[in-house]
């Protein structure tokens, strides 16, 4: 596990046989859809933000697979958040010139259901063969504004506090596959 700049990566923690069976799943879930296949127009949704295809899936054993990486990086780190649930796992897929702008997935605001607050944000790679579709952290200094771009390669895990400022850049060739957890607790105090 590496720690740095606010995100820890863990390198080749997901085997081909577990991506292979993520992929299984989650499209047995809900088929993936690009928001233009949806039947919404520019009018109703900003492509210039974000243009991907989504699915999901909450197949137990996926958290099994991926909830110790959230407890080992939130423990070594010490930001020692207090995670009590996860949100169904998102499976992204970007073809050439789709991307996802800067975000964050969480700051602070609270799931009017449960009252819960995304905490811990989890993104795996799940394919290779692609360009572009890097993905980028902004971190605010004192000299201004640094990218980092973590080096993430098949079976990559990256674990970061969901108020990170990040993005994913434009794919120039091939298709990126992603995975994404978004981990929940309590508010903080």
């Amino acid at each position: 596990m590496k720690n740095k700049y606010g995100f820890c990566l863990f390198e080749n923690a997901i085997s081909k046989k577990e991506i292979a069976k993520i992929k299984k799943s989650s499209s047995k879930f809900s088929e993936a859809k690009t928001l233009k296949e949806d039947g919404l127009t520019k009018e109703d949704v900003d492509l210039s933000f974000r243009d991907s295809s989504v699915s999901f899936s909450n197949d137990a054993w996926i958290y099994t697979l991926l909830f110790p990486f959230i407890e080992e990086a939130n423990e070594n780190s010490g930001w020692k958040y207090e995670i009590d649930s996860c949100e169904p796992v998102q499976i992204a897929k970007y073809g050439k010139d789709q991307h996802y702008s800067w975000h964050q997935d969480g700051a602070s605001d609270h799931n009017v259901v449960d009252e819960k607050v995304r905490k811990l944000s989890l993104i795996a790679t799940i394919s290779n063969g692609y360009e572009g579709g890097e993905l980028e952290f902004k971190q605010i200094e004192n000299d201004g504004v640094n990218v980092m771009k973590p080096r993430m390669s098949l079976g990559s895990v990256i674990i970061f506090p969901s108020y990170q400022w990040h993005r994913s850049t434009p794919v120039t060739k091939g298709t990126k596959q992603s995975l994404a957890m978004w981990c929940l607790g309590p508010p903080f105090r």
